[in-house]
């Protein structure tokens, strides 16, 4: 049996990359049973999206489990007895393996803790590094140096709060401060906060009991690559298996009258204001739209060519394809302080829609946009971001040729990340 677990992630996130983790373990292992572990809501939208993908895992248990927020003193005893329980599961299936989807530091400290136990010792883990693995990294930096917009403290008005006492009678208020005061300490209890990154660091946690029974998964080879600046990489037993996506039926390339572009997931609101404010400021003389295939408008309202069919709701995939089909680019906001030991999943969207980009230098987004094999255009600044943007709505016709062509170079590389080229990578880091 193959034991997956995905311990954080409820709803919709990280769906697209689970699945796939999820379609590849069926591949690497067609002869085992599968048992997957997690929140019943991230359960049904794994079963959601491999239905819309239209992929069949056969032989395959969904165990629905219930954990907390990790950053509350009940939340880790939560996890404490969880991963108890299922440790001792492990044992009547007869197998040492889990594999985790995602982590915690605290998650990691209560995992090797539990191995300390004899009935644990023999029991081997391996786990996915998504972004709590950039915490690895010291030193944080900010070329673009985006102006950050700070609120006024609101002052406090002694005036109004002495009408307002007032007006209440004086037998008003010892019922309204015990009630208040119960609230307080019941809210309290409900929610001690202890704040696992104030003293357990990802770092020492991972270097902590580190051996052979705990493997890692890095979803690019960019990761390890910088990786090995801030961490003993070689202690930590990392593999790399291309982020993993079940890709959808590739769509037509759009033919528009103006040029759209689109912003899937959840982008960069900063970045976007910033660049939305400089293509204000322009003369531009042709039509154009910067779609948001996601949630969050924030700051872009008033800026007419910015759109989002979906402003603060969550879209389901298929309405997130749905808008999708129609643009030309998608936009990648993130400069190169962001996913620098991580791999976002916008690169892998744009490939998932065939959808050329327009990025920013960054080490994760230029593993997949390479001179070789173009798909896409990469800008050093803010400004030459813009001026391309400009460019491509003033021109949008004569740019017809290029991005067919990045378009083909696509298809290039959905082909050399297709999952079952990745089942021999993946099953090495579950094989001891």
């Amino acid at each position: 049996m193959i034991v997956i677990c995905e311990p954080i992630c409820r709803e919709f996130s990280h769906e697209k990359v689970n699945s796939g983790f999820i379609y590849g373990m069926r591949l690497a292992f067609p002869d085992e049973t599968l048992r997957f572990y997690a929140d019943k809501s991230h359960i049904k939208a794994i079963q959601d999206i491999l239905r819309h993908d239209q992929i069949i895992v056969e032989n395959i248990e969904y165990v629905p489990i219930k954990f907390k927020d990790s950053s509350s003193l009940s939340g880790a005893l939560k996890y404490y007895l969880l991963f108890k329980k299922m440790f001792s599961e492990l044992k009547e299936v007869n197998t040492d393996k889990i594999f985790f989807l995602s982590y915690s530091p605290l998650i990691i400290y209560i995992i090797k803790k539990l191995k300390q136990h004899t009935n644990f010792i023999n029991l081997k883990f391996t786990f996915v590094l998504h972004g709590d693995f950039e915490n690895i990294i010291t030193e944080k930096i900010n070329p673009v140096n985006l102006p950050v917009s700070i609120q006024p403290v609101e002052k406090f008005d002694i005036t109004a709060f002495i009408k307002k006492v007032r007006k209440n009678k004086v037998s008003y208020y010892p019922k309204k401060i015990a009630g208040a005061g119960i609230n307080l300490i019941r809210a309290g209890l409900k929610r001690i906060r202890i704040n696992p990154s104030k003293w357990l660091s990802t770092k020492e946690m991972l270097l902590w009991r580190a051996s052979p029974d705990f493997r890692y998964v890095a979803l690019s080879p960019h990761i390890i690559k910088n990786a090995v600046k801030y961490i003993d990489t070689d202690k930590l037993n990392i593999h790399t298996v291309m982020f993993p996506t079940n890709f959808v039926k590739p769509t037509a390339q759009p033919k528009n009258e103006y040029i759209k572009f689109g912003i899937f997931g959840y982008g960069d609101t900063v970045m976007l204001r910033s660049i939305a404010q400089r293509l204000s400021q322009t003369n531009i003389t042709q039509n154009y739209e910067i779609r948001i295939i996601g949630m969050d408008n924030r700051g872009t309202i008033g800026f007419p060519h910015i759109t989002c069919p979906s402003p603060g709701v969550p879209l389901t995939r298929a309405d997130m394809e749905k808008y999708a089909a129609d643009i030309d680019v998608f936009l990648i906001l993130y400069d190169e302080s962001k996913y620098t030991v991580s791999c976002s999943g916008t690169i892998i969207e744009s490939l998932s829609n065939s959808k050329p980009i327009l990025h920013f230098n960054n080490d994760c987004i230029n593993t997949f946009n390479t001179p070789d094999n173009p798909i896409g255009i990469c800008c050093n600044t803010i400004d030459e971001y813009v001026n391309k943007m400009i460019d491509l709505i003033e021109n949008y016709n004569a740019y017809a040729f290029d991005l067919k062509e990045y378009r083909n170079n696509i298809m290039k590389l959905r082909t050399e990340y297709a999952i079952k080229n990745s089942t021999s990578q993946l099953k090495d880091s579950f094989t001891w």
